[in-house]
């Protein structure tokens, strides 16, 4: 190979560079330090305490300064001014702030059916969906937050679920429900479909 290379000459026929640093002396470990020697226990707290000794401005506490201190067990007694009357007025406590409300359970899905293959929306499904629109708006009226309802379709393929989904959301717009309060799901496994009150 290599007097093919020679006879074919160009840059392929030339020898190799040289390595970077080649043409440097050999590193003498002789030049390198010794390790530093291991902290022994206790010292790096030694160093601390020696640290807060040196601060300026800062003294350590005395043992004694605060003994026999007692905190009085009640407020002493107001003066008596002549043409003024005080009230003594109770000790304050400090008011526990109020648990945040918990938000209202979703409620249960209902299960509905479709003919299989089909998006048609059977008429015996048509009472349980108004039933869900009545629920939202006593929902709405107690206050019980964002009462939104989740449409769900299920089907052999995308398409199916999703056109069963939409199918239930329109159902739901004519029993009175907002489409902006409605979401949609779709899944492409299993069957049929369902609707659940959410918060």
């Amino acid at each position: 190979m290599g007097l093919y290379h020679s006879m074919e000459g160009g840059a392929i026929a030339q020898n190799r560079q040289p390595p970077p640093g080649a043409d440097q002396p050999y590193p003498n470990l002789a030049d390198v330090p010794p390790a530093p020697a291991p902290t022994p226990p206790g010292e790096q707290a030694a160093i601390a305490n020696r640290a807060r000794a040196s601060t300026p401005g800062v003294s350590p506490p005395s043992p004694g300064a605060l003994a026999g201190l007692e905190l009085p067990a009640a407020p002493p007694p107001l003066p008596k001014i002549p043409g003024l009357r005080l009230t003594q007025s109770p000790a304050a406590t400090p008011l526990a702030a109020p648990a945040p409300a918990a938000p209202p359970p979703n409620g249960p899905p209902v299960a509905l059916a479709f003919a299989p293959g089909s998006a048609i929306l059977p008429a015996a499904d048509l009472a349980p969906i108004g039933a869900i629109a009545a629920e939202r708006v006593k929902a709405i009226a107690a206050e019980r937050g964002n009462a939104n309802i989740l449409a769900g379709g299920f089907g052999e393929s995308f398409a199916l679920a999703l056109a069963r989904a939409q199918r239930l959301g329109e159902a739901l717009t004519a029993a009175g429900v907002p489409a902006s309060a409605i979401k949609l799901v779709a899944q492409p496994s299993g069957s049929g479909g369902f609707v659940q009150l959410v918060y």
